[in-house]
């Protein structure tokens, strides 16, 4: 392929116009995940195509059925991979949040939006164990809860998956990481085990 064949190939490769589209878990990182939660019970956020293909959790939530906004509680060993793109932003009248590609100002990442749906299911302890990954660098900042738990940040960049293609960048132009919310279980380190498995792809902070 011509270099000027491989640049139009990325731009549209790359190009995601609809969330069902949307990129997915590098195929490198699921035997670490598998590895530390073995089971996956839920994946709140997928489509059918891509859970069938890759990660395989017993129970997802698709857009259709809108995981985020979803009444029933999030249940079950959990692995969350939120939206890479667009906007949420609060409907008062609705009492929900809306993603869009745009939204207004108060409107916020997906990323940070999903995670503390997962973390709110997490302390009710209707989650016992659960593993987030995003690609939004900002959550960093505007996320601070995110640093109660350990966090893995891979060495190499993330090889994304296109949600409706299922092909990857030549070259990654994305980087990600892993935030742990570990299962409650006395008299066992679970942090130091998440550690132990996640070490391999990257640096562990704790």
């Amino acid at each position: 392929m011509t270099k000027g064949s491989w640049g139009a190939s990325k731009r549209s490769l790359a190009q995601v116009d609809h969330i069902s589209h949307d990129w997915l878990t590098p195929c490198e990182y699921l035997p670490y995940i598998y590895a530390l939660l073995k089971n996956i019970d839920l994946d709140p956020c997928s489509t059918y195509d891509a859970n069938n293909q890759f990660l395989r959790a017993e129970k997802i939530y698709t857009y259709e059925i809108d995981g985020l906004n979803i009444e029933e509680p999030w249940t079950g060993k959990t692995y969350l991979f939120p939206p890479t793109y667009g906007r949420c932003s609060f409907a008062k009248k609705r009492g929900t949040w809306r993603w869009s590609l745009s939204a207004g100002h108060g409107a916020k990442a997906p990323s940070v939006i999903w995670f503390r749906r997962l973390l709110k299911e997490w302390k009710l302890r209707n989650i016992p164990e659960a593993l987030f990954f995003t690609t939004y660098p900002e959550m960093i900042r505007t996320c601070p809860e995110m640093w109660d738990f350990p966090v893995c940040v891979p060495t190499h960049r993330a090889n994304l998956i296109h949600g409706k293609k299922f092909e990857c960048l030549e070259s990654p132009i994305n980087w990600g990481y892993f935030v742990y919310l570990p299962e409650i279980n006395l008299g066992f380190n679970q942090t130091e085990r998440f550690k132990n498995i996640f070490s391999h792809i990257g640096k562990v902070i704790c």
